[in-house]
């Protein structure tokens, strides 16, 4: 899970990027050429500069930390389900709702099937 109340804040990591990439060679966050011309993957770049800023959360954190919160406000399991592409509601149920209260587990299981299953 990110917390940006970690070892490292959020102006930090903005402070790093803005420098990082002040140099003009990229306008993208994730540039993937190296020195050697090859290219690399966006999950590893990511993970290589949390590695240089002590983020130490990977790419596909992000994509966990979009679940919960939706999930936490309310949304449904089955339009989360779609966003984040699970082939079956029963995925996200699994990965997901073991971090929501039982009363938060209710209200987005609620809704029903809504189109989305």
């Amino acid at each position: 899970m990110i917390s940006f109340s970690s070892k490292i804040s959020r102006q930090q990591i903005v402070a790093y990027v803005s420098v990082r990439f002040s140099g003009g060679s990229s306008p993208y966050v994730f540039s993937n050429k190296t020195e050697h011309g090859y290219n690399k993957d966006p999950s590893n770049l990511f993970w290589e500069y949390g590695q240089e800023t002590g983020f130490g959360a990977r790419l596909h954190d992000l994509r966990h930390k979009f679940a919960i919160e939706r999930l936490r406000e309310g949304l449904s399991i089955y339009r989360v389900q779609q966003y984040i592409g699970h082939g079956s509601v029963l995925t996200t149920e699994r990965y997901y709702l073991r971090y929501l209260t039982q009363a938060q587990q209710d209200k987005v299981k609620s809704d029903g099937n809504n189109g989305f299953r």
